[in-house]
């Protein structure tokens, strides 16, 4: 269970309460849909800074090599965080290949995906996008499933090259509104 912090405003009765979620549920499904402010594509935003409408919650930074003809994975977990009931969470995301020349398949499937049938059978953000030396974006919905997603990279098409990739993920909380 994740419990998330709850302001309330306006009438005498505002203040601060607690929202929980049990199993089965998700941060989006207590966020509104509409998005308002101005949220940028950019990652280029300060670890200690909150800029237009964005609070970046969390970041992780790892290294991983995939062998040829292999698949390679890192679970990404929400954890605790506190969400505003006016902000939704999206995944910001960047990785590089050690060589720009060398290229992968990359995925970001929903919730947890351990082996490659849950993989296959997952709902994903995208699937076997084609990346050459590294790329980077931000994904909405990536915590609806277990509050939790997975990024898959794909050396299945090399037959000889393995591949080292650095990525780094934020979980940032954007404004959203009715």
């Amino acid at each position: 269970m994740v419990e998330l912090l709850k302001r309330t405003s306006g009438g005498s009765g505002g203040g601060e309460g607690m929202i929980s979620l049990e199993d089965g549920m998700n941060i989006n499904d207590l966020i509104p849909l509409k998005k308002v402010g101005g949220a940028t594509g950019s990652s280029a935003s300060s670890l200690a800074s909150t800029q237009g409408g964005e609070r970046i919650l969390w970041t992780k930074s790892s290294s991983l090599v995939v062998g040829a003809g292999m698949v390679g994975h890192s679970f990404i977990e929400l954890g605790s965080v506190q969400i505003e009931s006016y902000e939704t969470v999206t995944l910001r995301w960047k990785f590089d290949l050690t060589r720009e020349e060398e290229d992968i398949y990359f995925s970001i499937l929903k919730g947890i995906c351990e082996d490659k049938r849950k993989q296959r059978s997952a709902d994903a953000c995208f699937r076997s996008r084609h990346v050459k030396g590294g790329g980077g974006g931000d994904v909405s919905g990536a915590f609806a499933v277990q509050n939790a997603c997975t990024l898959v990279w794909s050396n299945e098409m090399s037959w000889f090259r393995p591949k080292t990739i650095k990525w780094t993920v934020e979980a940032v909380a954007i404004e959203w509104s009715d």
